[in-house]
Parts: structure tokens; C-alpha cells; sequence
């Protein structure tokens, strides 16, 4: 797909939609901006989805400590916040009123799926395909492909392990926005266009978090040789972060076919 006179535009696209402004409501953004919390709710929907769709174990809390890399406090603490923002609803499991299923609600999966559809809308821009509006044609079809991406991912490991850039990123708060953003003036300059303000008063109030974090994450890219001094991306990490959408074009790509077949 590198080779495509289109990857270029499409992978600029791709970081054109991470670096959104989010929403002026609840800052659903902020909250799944780090890995560990964005893996527990993607997990959760895998929870659910799983049960819905092939009759497994019940999404229960206690089912998703098993698979989440929170601890149980923090899983607990996190799964509240969800429920209370209106993100989860929790319904009694039939015949054991002491559990609950965790179900995701449209705007949790639409959320979680966002960067998957932004990948997807990369792929059919460089093939001529339509599957990001398949995908986004309902939560449940974002659902369904989260699950399916879960379970390679429970099977065969993460997609991000190889791109330690990426996901040392990922684990930061605010980490990948500020990558992405990174590479989405990457994209601009080669394109001619007006530049990305990546300042740490500019990115921290695009992304809704402090100074601070920004700072850790640009220290550690620059200490890595990442980028450069003007914050530009290294080639490096432009070949990293290429390799890395090619990754993720691809296996979302797989995974779409499935989602024209009715939902249960």
C-alpha cells in the first residue's frame, strides 16, 4: 500500500480525523485517550459482542478482569465512570440478579471505533472500496468489528507490539492524539498546506489535557530521536508510523467482509 500514489494522502487523512476537536459535551476523548483505558473498554465491547453473538460467558465486570490490563480496582473505578457518564449500562444477568451484563452503549463503540473506521476510510481511499461506510452504518457493525479484532488480538497478540514509537505513545496520556498530530503536520508540509500548531498550549487545549502531559510526551519523542528540534517527524518515524497504518489498514480491512451479513 506504501507504494500507492495515494497512501500519502490517505495516511494524512487518517491523522486529519484523530486530531479532531472532540466534542464540546463530556469529554468521552480525554477519559480514552490513554492505552490501558481505551484497551478495557475495547475489551469490554469484545465482552459483550462475544455473548451476543455466539452465547459466551456473560459480560459480566468479573469477566472482563480476566482480559483487561487494569488492575481490579482501577477496572472497577473505570467501569463506573462509564456507567455514570452514560457510556455503559448494566443490566441483571438472567437468573443471578448479583451480576450484571456490561453493555457498551452506541457512543462508547462509536468512539472506541473511531480510529478503526478513520483506518478503514484510509484503505478505501487507496482501493477504491466503501467498507468505512459500511462500518459506520451502525454501532453494532463497529461493534462487531471490534469484536472480531479482539479476538485476533486475544489469539495472536496486539497489532501495535511491533511499533514501539506507537505504543510507548499509547501508554502516555494524550500520547497517540499528539502523535497523530505530529504526523498530520508531517502530512501538510509535504502537501504544501498551512502547518499543525504544536505548541504545548496548542496541544493541550486541542486534546484537553495539561501542559504537562504534553510535555512528557514531547521529551520522550525528542529523547528517542522521534522528531527534531522543530518537532518535525524523524524519517524514522515516518517509516514507523507508515508501516504501523499499513498494520492497522489491513486488518480492519480483513475483518469488514463479515460486517454485510445480518446482525442477530
Amino acid at each position: 500500500m506504501r507504494d500507492s500514489a495515494k497512501f500519502r494522502e490517505s495516511a494524512g487523512q487518517y491523522c486529519e480525523t484523530m486530531i479532531e476537536p472532540s466534542p464540546l459535551s463530556w469529554p468521552i476523548r480525554k477519559l480514552l485517550n490513554q492505552f490501558d483505558r481505551y484497551y478495557a473498554a475495547y475489551m469490554l465491547i469484545w465482552n459483550f459482542y462475544g455473548w451476543r453473538e455466539q452465547g459466551g460467558p456473560a459480560p459480566t465486570l468479573s469477566r472482563l478482569k480476566t482480559v483487561s490490563s487494569l488492575s481490579p480496582r482501577q477496572l472497577t473505578s473505570f467501569v463506573n465512570l462509564l456507567k455514570d457518564s452514560g457510556l455503559v449500562s448494566a443490566e441483571p444477568v438472567t437468573g443471578n440478579r448479583r451480576q450484571s451484563v456490561l453493555r457498551p452503549q452506541p457512543r462508547l463503540v462509536r468512539e472506541i471505533g473511531r480510529s478503526c473506521v478513520a483506518f478503514l476510510a484510509a484503505y478505501d481511499h487507496i482501493h477504491g472500496a466503501a467498507l468505512a461506510r459500511l462500518a459506520e452504518s451502525s454501532a453494532d457493525r463497529i461493534g462487531r468489528m471490534i469484536w472480531g479484532s479482539a479476538r485476533h488480538v486475544l489469539e495472536a497478540g496486539t497489532v501495535i507490539a511491533p511499533f514501539p514509537t506507537v505504543f510507548a505513545m499509547a501508554g502516555y496520556d494524550g500520547g497517540y492524539p499528539v502523535l497523530t498530530a505530529i504526523m498530520a503536520d508531517h502530512y501538510r508540509r509535504l502537501a504544501g498546506r498551512d502547518r499543525i500548531a504544536l505548541t504545548y498550549s496548542a496541544l493541550a487545549e486541542r486534546f484537553q489535557v495539561s501542559r504537562s502531559h504534553v510535555g512528557n510526551v514531547v521529551t520522550w519523542l525528542h529523547r528517542s530521536g522521534a522528531i527534531e528540534a522543530d518537532r518535525s517527524a524523524s524519517a524514522a518515524l515516518v517509516d514507523e508510523f507508515e508501516r504501523w497504518c499499513v498494520a492497522e489498514m489491513s486488518h480492519y480491512a480483513a475483518l469488514a467482509p463479515s460486517l454485510g451479513e445480518p446482525i442477530r
